[in-house]
């Protein structure tokens, strides 16, 4: 029987619809005619679908409801829509080490298959750690030293744009090492118009080595032009494992030691902030750069598995320092089993969010609200680089793809409702 035909008319109904495979479709909006008023109308059916959530299931889910919400799902207008009014795309997972393997970060039916993203074939020749820089705004950045080469790519497509080091950068001596960063220019609706490629980038390429001398240039897709190239005498090392973070206008990098290469791109100046005058920590792996919920920029130090937060705050000199704040985190009382050791592995800038690795695996922590996940479970130390990555993504395929319709049989006001009460 068609499930459409059991499914009560009119208003003051008391039987729930039923699913095309006969079970029972529980709803606890009530049935009337209204409501089918509204889901006639495309203009307010837009208004409810564009508020789904972002997950990877969500749209996919709903394309298989019928062809009209199908049709609705694929037209690239809602996806501008729905990119706009989400703003803050979901973190998917992480980036393992040179991007070797994929750490999915969502439970099932939003989980994405690790083998989902593979290198650009243009850096699979040079799998290093160092080469792997990090993600932003759905870009990554990739650097082979040997080429002389900054790749941009993009997991989700697979496009990517090669760029040559600046001229300067040639001469450099080979036991440099190399920083980069990218970030969308656009930053209208928050750099979730889907594909940043449409849209200008820039690029930042950052040297030191044992010279204790720090050099950046900035590149900008717009014009293909790498700017000047700036200079700073740093007393250590860039730290090898740890990736910017944006703060602002601002690209900022962890030197060994606990200081801060603070690079602005909007005033074309390159600096370096000194460590907190109470730090105790000595582990480089025990430090971790923060974007405070204000925006501006902090500090993260473990020792004996607590973690100790700065603040950077502007004097009443309106000189910048650092500021201890009160919050510590005891890792001890939140971990599953007592540990002797931690360290950070990963950071995510858009949650505040970073990644430890212990004896027993990899934990995400929340900064602010103190949420704690097992990410993944071993039974050794692992000492790979996590670089998350955020993006929208449709399950099975492109955005709003079209998926399988079921006959036109989930396609009555009431089964919709139901369906909408379900997926938000």
């Amino acid at each position: 029987m068609d499930p459409a035909a059991e499914t009560p008319q009119g208003q003051g109904a008391d039987t729930f619809p039923t699913r095309v495979d006969g079970s029972r479709l529980r709803c606890s909006v009530p049935l009337a005619d209204p409501v089918s008023e509204v889901l006639a109308d495309d203009n307010l059916l837009i208004e409810i679908l564009v508020r789904l959530p972002p997950k990877p299931s969500s749209l996919s889910r709903a394309s298989a409801v019928s062809k009209r919400w199908g049709s609705i799902l694929y037209d690239p207008q809602f996806r501008k829509s729905f990119l706009k009014h989400h703003r803050m795309p979901p973190l998917l997972g992480f980036f393992r080490g040179y991007a070797k393997s994929f750490i999915p970060a969502m439970d099932s039916p939003d989980r994405i298959p690790a083998a989902r993203f593979s290198l650009p074939k243009s850096t699979r020749s040079y799998h290093t750690d160092e080469a792997y820089m990090g993600c932003r705004h759905g870009l990554s950045v990739l650097i082979d030293r040997n080429k002389h080469e900054t790749v941009v790519w993009d997991p989700l497509t697979g496009k990517e744009h090669i760029v040559s080091f600046p001229p300067g950068f040639h001469s450099m001596r080979t036991n440099s090492a190399w920083h980069g960063a990218v970030l969308c220019v656009d930053a209208k609706d928050g750099h979730v118009h889907g594909d940043c490629f449409s849209s200008p980038f820039k690029l930042v390429l950052v040297s030191d080595g044992f010279s204790t001398q720090a050099s950046c240039s900035l590149y900008d897709s717009a014009s293909s032009v790498w700017g000047n190239i700036f200079s700073v005498t740093i007393a250590n090392r860039i730290s090898a494992t740890s990736r910017s973070i944006l703060v602002g206008n601002t690209l900022c990098w962890l030197i060994c030691g606990g200081e801060v290469l603070v690079f602005d791109f909007e005033m074309q100046s390159l600096v370096v902030i000194k460590t907190p005058v109470e730090n105790h920590v000595t582990n480089d792996r025990c430090f971790q750069l923060l974007r405070m919920a204000d925006g501006g920029l902090g500090l993260a130090g473990l020792l004996d598995l607590n973690i100790h937060l700065w603040d950077r705050k502007s004097n009443c000199e309106g000189i910048g320092e650092w500021v201890l704040l009160r919050k510590t985190i005891p890792l001890d009382e939140m971990l599953p089993r007592r540990i002797s050791y931690a360290f950070f592995v990963g950071y995510d800038e858009e949650s505040n969010l970073v990644v430890l690795s212990t004896m027993i695996g990899n934990f995400t922590l929340q900064i602010d609200s103190m949420q704690i996940k097992h990410i993944v479970k071993r039974n050794q130390i692992c000492h790979d680089t996590f670089h998350p990555y955020r993006n929208f993504y449709a399950a099975g395929s492109g955005f709003g793809r079209k998926g399988t319709d079921l006959a036109g049989t989930l396609n009555t006001p009431d089964i919709l409702t139901c369906y909408l009460c379900q997926t938000t």
